[in-house]
């Protein structure tokens, strides 16, 4: 009814750990939006044509088309209750095949952070929904042979977080599938470095059982993704010499992240979790995002 990230932002929420606020829009209103739009038969024709030309075209097809009155009402009213244009949010993809236990569509799909105003809320919900058909996440589903029909796109808005730091942690060695590791990747400002690959994050190695730090590594970090003013929105930043050259995390939020992460992989079953966080202004947590982790653990199965 949400898709993977909404549903897993639920396990956390019910789990009692600190979410930023926010609400979901079901997979329901995504295909209310191709009925009201009558957009089914022209993107089952354009798949069948290249991936790069019909992800193209679909985008179009969706910049093109508005929400029913219905939608924008009740999605504009949720984004009221939320606190309106006195805090941006971020927009954020949620797919009914993501995050499954057996496949990672992490990354292939959108998210768009710092927007203020119902009408960038309403805008970027369309392009999250057209986001389902990228290149990369059509050809993914075509080898993978999922049919299309079920296909559907859940979409999350959330209160930004103006993080210090962010990162990605898996409570297993995604190099080795150790699990009595944890691994903690972090660098400046928001987690969009990180998960683009722009950055060396600093990493650290933590033991599952003891919570001891088993070890460290710098990163470069030299740029940071940080909320600017002057645009409203947020832009790459370069972050100083002496500030590279220091972990971004103090020792103390190195464990308790690790102590979050085995929180949450013990609340799953013992399945081994891919989490994203964010550390806000006065260093308080905050959880982002969680998913089963697909590749060490498919391997153990």
């Amino acid at each position: 009814m949400v898709g993977g990230k909404a549903t897993g932002l639920g396990h956390l929420l019910r789990n009692g750990f600190t979410v930023p606020t926010g609400f979901a829009i079901t997979t329901g209103a995504y295909r209310e939006h191709v009925q009201h739009n009558r957009l089914d038969a022209e993107i089952d024709r354009l798949l069948a044509g290249p991936p790069e030309d019909a992800a193209e075209q679909i985008r179009a097809l969706f910049e093109g088309s508005q929400p029913s009155s219905q939608v924008q009402d009740e999605v504009l009213r949720a984004y009221e209750e939320l606190g309106g244009t006195t805090f941006p949010v971020a927009v954020r993809s949620s797919a009914n095949v993501e995050d499954l236990p057996d496949a990672s569509f992490a990354g292939q799909q959108e998210t768009y952070l710092w927007l203020l105003g119902g009408e960038q809320v309403l805008r970027h919900l369309v392009r999250c929904w057209s986001s389902l058909f990228t290149p990369q996440a059509i050809a993914y589903r075509a080898h993978r042979g999922q049919p299309v029909n079920d296909l559907a796109m859940g979409v999350v808005v959330q209160r930004m977080v103006a993080a210090e730091a962010a990162g990605v942690m898996l409570t297993i060695d995604p190099i080795n599938g150790d699990r009595s590791a944890i691994i903690i990747e972090a660098a400046y400002g928001l987690g969009t470095a990180v998960v683009n690959g722009e950055v060396t994050p600093d990493r650290f190695c933590v033991d599952k059982d003891t919570l001891g730090i088993r070890g460290r590594a710098l990163g470069d970090k030299h740029i940071a993704y940080r909320f600017d003013p002057a645009v409203d929105g947020t832009r790459v930043q370069p972050v100083p010499p002496r500030d590279q050259r220091q972990p971004c995390l103090s020792d103390d939020e190195v464990v308790h992240l690790a102590q979050l992460g085995k929180r949450m992989e013990h609340a799953m079953n013992g399945q081994p979790q891919d989490l994203e966080w964010a550390i806000g202004p006065r260093r308080e947590i905050f959880l982002l995002q969680t998913r089963p982790e697909t590749v060490w653990s498919q391997i153990a199965g």
